[in-house]
């Protein structure tokens, strides 16, 4: 189920995709979003994959006692579930690393991060303009009615399912607001194309990022401008994984991973089970101090989100019992110094 709604009134308003046109058609006079349609060998990232979405935490959870196995256990869990949302491969003669990345979060970042699209470089131009003057400002294509679309030629050659081969992007915006939080917000959502059955979850993914805006930089990741990231990602399955990331003070994540609302039947039971550390859980919230360092996780199963309220009859509420409600870790251990988020 989706737990964060930070970034929901922007990042899931109501919208019309608009066809795919030449990269550059034109920007208005004060939102220079125009139709981006890029064609890629592959979706698949083997290069610089220390700067995916996750690429701090994979090695993060490593145990700090390499002789202590329930942690390892616990480690190689955190990775397999990483791996299944996010596309990962990883190195099996170099540590904890990813090798591979392919998800559509991961992609978009790398787009906009080694400046390979001049709309997305004129985004962040304009914004960054907007700082200097004081001004609010906003790059959005929903609001230009223009769209994004990838292209994965490889797997269109092999004859994939449209779904990995043709990535669309309903939203992609940058907001810079002074009056408000002072920061600049970046939206990007992704739908997975294709038909789905009417009573499954369409696979999507989401994610939200707040930058500093006097950091905030024209090119490059932006990554030192960060404060705060949250998201989501909806698998096949009716799995879920929503995380939230706090890079300045805290150092945090918390990643969330259980079913979604057709998953759960409206948060009425537990959701899909998996293998997590030798057990079988359906329900599974990691946190991260990246300070300490050290790692915590709370599982459940059979627990449903909501339960009856026995002071109230005929209302719910939420099930302490359930994973994401609990406040006593089911686990938790030192983890190896990495030097990241520091």
């Amino acid at each position: 189920m989706r737990h964060f709604c930070k970034f929901s009134a922007i990042a899931f308003a109501t919208l019309l995709l608009a066809g795919c046109g030449p990269e550059d058609s034109g920007p208005t006079a004060f939102n220079p979003a125009t139709n981006v349609d890029l064609t890629f060998s592959t979706f698949t990232l083997t290069e610089q994959t220390e700067n995916s979405l996750f690429g701090d935490l994979v090695p993060a959870v490593e145990p700090a006692d390499a002789n202590n196995s329930e942690a390892q256990a616990i480690a190689d869990g955190i990775r397999t579930q990483l791996a299944l949302f996010l596309g990962l491969t990883y190195a099996q003669d170099a540590g904890p690393s990813i090798e591979s990345v392919r998800n559509p979060m991961d992609l978009m970042r790398r787009v906009i991060g080694e400046n390979e699209v001049a709309n997305f470089i004129d985004a962040r131009q304009y914004i960054s303009s907007r700082i200097d003057a004081g001004q609010a400002g906003e790059y959005s294509n929903t609001t230009n009615d223009v769209s994004i679309r990838f292209t994965d030629q490889k797997a269109f050659t092999e004859g994939l399912p449209v779904t990995e081969y043709n990535w669309r992007y309903p939203i992609a915006k940058w907001v810079y607001t002074p009056d408000t939080s002072g920061l600049v917000t970046r939206v990007i959502s992704w739908v997975a194309s294709g038909d789905f059955p009417a009573d499954s979850t369409r696979p999507s993914a989401t994610l939200g990022t707040e930058f500093r805006a006097r950091d905030f930089q024209t090119s490059g990741y932006n990554d030192g401008a960060r404060l705060h990231a949250e998201g989501s990602l909806v698998i096949k399955g009716e799995r879920e994984l929503a995380f939230i990331r706090e890079y300045q003070d805290l150092n945090t994540d918390t990643v969330l991973i259980d079913g979604t609302a057709v998953g759960t039947s409206e948060g009425t039971q537990g959701g899909p089970e998996f293998e997590f550390a030798g057990d079988t859980v359906d329900c599974l919230k990691i946190e991260m101090d990246y300070a300490g360092p050290s790692v915590e996780v709370f599982t459940s199963l059979d627990q449903p989100p909501q339960m009856e309220d026995p002071d109230n009859p005929g209302q719910t509420m939420a099930n302490p019992d359930y994973c994401l409600n609990q406040d006593t870790a089911t686990a938790g251990y030192p983890t190896r110094q990495t030097g990241l988020r520091m």
